[in-house]
């Protein structure tokens, strides 16, 4: 049965994350380079897959899924090993915790990004779309920098990683949430921008920039 492996969309941090996954995994893939809310998102392919009318989407021989912290996990399931995007096994301690700090990250970080995304100016936001909401934008700037806190503590005591010392897909998902923050000028606490630095050093990481950046749309 074939793996053949595609991903639709590009240009934004969550396109950037099975992006990203693969590329650590060593895996090849077939990148549908479509912008959020360009033409092509209503290209054919695409909305036989999904009316979901948003990127990213990723299809293989399995499954046909588009949320993003869904996608990097279920890669990493599938093909992560011992020493790459490594994963606990369902039911175990060191599960729970791993689904709690993912299920932290995208709920109290990146959708409230997201709130900032929608109501921010061009060429960052989307406002020309949603409309401008200055007091919504300070509202969640405050808020994400309370969790920045949270997350800052997860590296309490000098481990490399969110979960120990090896990377993995909360590491993936948390990183390219601190990039979003850094493009919005928010500060991030000490711990986690020499965190988020030492992890763009990866070069899975600069692949993964390199491939989603949207002048290659």
């Amino acid at each position: 049965m074939s793996t053949s492996r595609t991903i639709w969309g590009i240009g934004t941090t969550r396109t950037l994350r099975p992006q990203w996954a693969l590329i650590e995994l060593g895996l090849d893939y077939d990148h549908k380079k479509i912008l959020p809310r360009g033409s092509g998102i209503e290209n054919t392919g695409l909305v036989v897959l999904s009316q979901r009318h948003k990127v990213p989407f990723y299809q293989d021989d399995r499954v046909q899924i588009g949320e993003s912290a869904a996608i990097v996990t279920y890669l990493a399931d599938r093909y992560g090993g011992k020493n790459v995007l490594a994963m606990p096994a369902p039911g175990t301690e060191e599960r729970a915790v791993l689904q709690d700090k993912t299920f932290f990250v995208m709920t109290e970080i990146d959708a409230r990004l997201y709130t900032i995304r929608l109501h921010a100016d061009p060429p960052l936001g989307l406002s020309a779309t949603y409309g401008s909401a200055p007091v919504a934008i300070d509202a969640a700037k405050q808020y994400v920098e309370r969790q920045l806190h949270e997350a800052a503590r997860w590296l309490t005591g000098g481990p490399q990683y969110v979960t120990g010392e090896q990377f993995g897909t909360v590491d993936l998902l948390l990183a390219s949430c601190l990039d979003w923050c850094l493009d919005y000028q928010m500060e991030l606490p000490e711990p986690l921008g020499e965190y988020r630095d030492r992890i763009a050093l990866r070069p899975g990481y600069q692949t993964a920039m390199a491939n989603n950046d949207p002048s290659h749309a």
